[in-house]
């Protein structure tokens, strides 16, 4: 059930809102008072109400609170600049969700979550980008009612911990795919960053969330500036507008911050617009023991021209995202057989089929424990 608010009234010095309500209750009591001049107030007492400005204070609705004959809300689980997610049960299901409620109560926020409801509603469900299940719009308190997921923000899991080359791999790609899957309907997300990740806590699943800057192209609406600063590709800090391949930077900059805790250019501690346009480094020691292959295809994602970067649906196709039985031969088995891994690598670059890498790898192990025998 939709409801809006009455209009506001104008705004009123203090002395004229206590004085309207004294003339209503005296009128109450006597209306022919009504009829009397009013008498003249005092210079200091006009000069006191030019200065003191007071609104009828209207009494907030707490959006949650109007759901609570169908939702139990329970705590608080994200916040952002746009927004807030408790956990809630749904009374009538039992179902565990997420209640997502605006942080500003006018017309422009609930306006807002109802964009990002009616994008979400036409987007085809995928595994790793979060599920509408619900929208409210009670008193004009706008809620969206979302797939709840058991994780925390990739901004959290690194800080904790950085993540090993084979969990950024498979986190990198289901954040890919689920990119992938929002260019394919015409839908650029423009905030991808570390906070809008959530991935589990034992670091195998991934969940893209929080689409309120998301834009389709099919609308035909100007594109205007948003997402964060810190995370932008650097032709939205020059003033570009955004295009698919700024997320393709943006996804990029999740993987890098996964495996190395920063972000690229040294964002972390200049500012972003300040490095905009240096190119990508890997000199830290943490990249040391990072293959080519992830190297090669974070500077082609991170690339500063954006003409340079490949689209989501290319960098599915890159060699460290179609191989990943050679990776985790490699990050299992280097440690029992002395040479494996430049083995490896070997087919890993010539886009051997990773069954065949594998196969090959057992004749070559099967052949050393021949020769072993052998000399004995």
């Amino acid at each position: 059930m939709n409801s809006t608010r009455e209009e506001q009234p104008k705004l009123m010095s203090s002395n004229d809102s206590i004085q309207a309500t004294e003339v209503s209750v005296i009128a109450a009591a006597n209306p022919t008072l009504l009829l009397r001049p009013p008498k003249s107030r005092s210079l200091l007492e006009r000069r006191r109400g030019a200065f003191t400005l007071s609104a009828p204070i209207e009494k907030q609705v707490c959006p949650l609170a109007l759901l609570s004959d169908r939702y139990k809300v329970l705590e608080k689980i994200g916040s952002g600049s746009a927004g807030v997610v408790h956990r809630a049960i749904h009374l009538e299901s039992g179902l565990e969700v997420g209640l997502k409620a605006p942080r500003a109560t006018d017309s422009s926020a609930a306006h807002a979550a109802k964009r990002e409801y009616e994008l979400l509603k036409r987007l085809e469900p995928h595994p790793h980008i979060v599920k509408l299940l619900d929208f409210h719009n009670l008193q004009r308190e706008a809620t969206l009612v979302l797939q709840f997921f058991e994780g925390v923000t990739l901004q959290a899991a690194v800080q904790e911990k950085r993540f090993a080359e084979p969990t950024a791999r498979s986190l990198g790609l289901a954040l890919f795919k689920a990119v992938a899957h929002l260019h394919k309907s015409n839908i650029l997300h423009r905030d991808i960053k570390p906070q809008n990740v959530l991935v589990s806590h034992c670091r195998s699943n991934l969940l893209l969330i929080d689409l309120n800057a998301a834009a389709c192209l099919d609308d035909a609406e100007p594109l205007t500036p948003t997402g964060t600063e810190l995370y932008k590709a650097p032709e939205l800090l020059l003033g570009e507008i955004p295009c698919e391949r700024s997320d393709v930077w943006a996804s990029g900059l999740c993987v890098f911050f996964m495996m190395s805790g920063n972000l690229p250019q040294g964002r972390h501690k200049a500012d972003a617009l300040k490095v905009a346009l240096q190119p990508i480094s890997f000199e830290a020691a943490c990249w040391q023991h990072v293959s080519e292959e992830c190297q090669a295809m974070l500077k082609s994602c991170l690339s500063i021209s954006r003409d340079a970067r490949p689209s989501m649906a290319e960098l599915l196709e890159d060699a460290w995202l179609t191989d990943p039985m050679v990776f985790q031969l490699i990050s299992l088995l280097t440690s029992f057989v002395p040479g494996s891994e430049a083995y490896l690598r070997v087919f890993s670059f010539l886009k051997i089929d990773a069954f065949n890498a594998q196969d090959a790898f057992m004749l070559r192990c099967r052949h050393e424990a021949h020769g072993h025998n052998s000399d004995a």
